[in-house]
């Protein structure tokens, strides 16, 4: 089996996307299966098909058609996999399967959600209607992660057939413990966006009014950090913020270990990697229901809310009121509810199944 993944950014600023796909590649290989991944950005020793396109509009690419034509011609491709709707590799990689007979799925990776759809709303209604839609309604399969983004994907696409398989992450347990941290600290890790829901985390981070208490967050610097950074300083709270900027490796996971409690608040989102991140490192999380996590994750140590601020700070309290014996608990017991539901070792025959009844 043949399968070439296709997404204008794997870079490491794509977040979340870039896990899931390097990941999704890694297991196919493990298992003999040939994989590829073509895409318009991606850091230097990232081993993909780089095609041209990466600062134009749309992420055009005049060789995304030559490059697909010459891995079909070496041997033939079975599976095309495209990875996000809005640009043009996702849209030509469509076409390119439907003129060459090949089965394709299609993964949104949440770009679907309703949330999302007030944002720049004309423009994305023409480009779904008369160019999305048409191609994607031809593919084998539309891939939700959640329940909420399949029963979206059957309003838009009435008659495709879905497949649901949650994001997954690669099980890696230590046991060596990570440096103590110097200061208690809450922690959001990702991307900088007003969909993420950062305002509601500084607002409720000024509402809990803990002496002592820190919020760290991680993301690549943008234009939107001066936001938050001016609502911070409104908020009389900046001065108990630190922006740390991307971190990744070691640096991340140490992060996220020594964190007491992390945060992502988000409007909108497909599980999110660092939900699941997170928490393998027994670290409790306050997520929102709109991630589409499994309700029982309030059930097994962590926190689901609604991204209001006056949810989140009540969760935060409850949370500071943890005892040490309880936190580590929770921790614990979300770190088996991950392993239980959201790991490659327990779900990649779900993958497996799917892409064996696409040929």
């Amino acid at each position: 089996m043949k399968i070439v993944h296709i997404l204008e950014d794997f870079s490491l600023k794509s977040g979340g996307i870039r896990t899931v796909v390097k990941d999704l590649h890694s297991k196919l290989i493990d298992s003999g299966i040939e994989s590829y991944i073509v895409t318009n950005d991606c850091e230097t020793d990232d081993d993909v098909i780089k095609i041209d396109g990466d600062n134009r509009p749309w992420k055009y690419s005049k060789r995304l058609s030559g490059t697909l034509m010459n891995i079909h011609l070496k041997k033939s491709i079975d599976i095309i996999h495209i990875h996000g709707v809005w640009m043009y590799p996702q849209y030509k990689s469509a076409k390119y399967a439907i003129e060459n007979n090949i089965s394709f799925i299609v993964s949104p990776h949440g770009m679907y959600e309703p949330w999302l759809w007030t944002k720049g709303t004309i423009k994305k209604k023409i480009y779904f209607k008369y160019l999305a839609k048409p191609a994607f309604s031809k593919a084998t399969y539309l891939h939700a992660i959640t329940p909420d983004e399949a029963f979206e994907l059957n309003r838009l696409f009435s008659k495709s057939k879905i497949a649901q398989i949650p994001n997954l992450i690669d099980v890696q347990i230590e046991e060596t413990e990570a440096s103590p941290p110097k200061e208690k600290y809450i922690l959001y890790l990702g991307r900088l966006d007003s969909k993420k829901g950062v305002d509601i985390l500084i607002k409720a981070f000024k509402n809990i009014n803990s002496s002592g208490l820190k919020l760290y967050i991680a993301g690549a610097f943008n234009e939107y950090k001066i936001q938050l950074e001016a609502l911070a300083d409104k908020l009389g709270v900046g001065g108990d913020i630190k922006f740390l900027g991307l971190i990744t490796g070691e640096e991340k996971k140490n992060v996220y270990k020594n964190a007491y409690i992390f945060v992502a608040p988000s409007h909108s989102e497909v599980i999110g990697m660092v939900n699941l991140e997170a928490a393998i490192q027994k670290t409790p999380v306050i997520t929102t229901h709109q991630t589409g996590i499994h309700k029982d994750w309030s059930n097994n140590g962590g926190i689901l809310i609604n991204p209001r601020v006056e949810e989140l700070t009540d969760a935060l309290k409850k949370s500071l009121c943890w005892t040490d014996a309880v936190r580590e608990k929770n921790g614990e017991r979300l770190q088996r509810f991950v392993i239980e539901n959201y790991s490659w070792k327990n779900r990649f025959k779900d993958w497996d199944n799917l892409y064996k009844s696409m040929l």
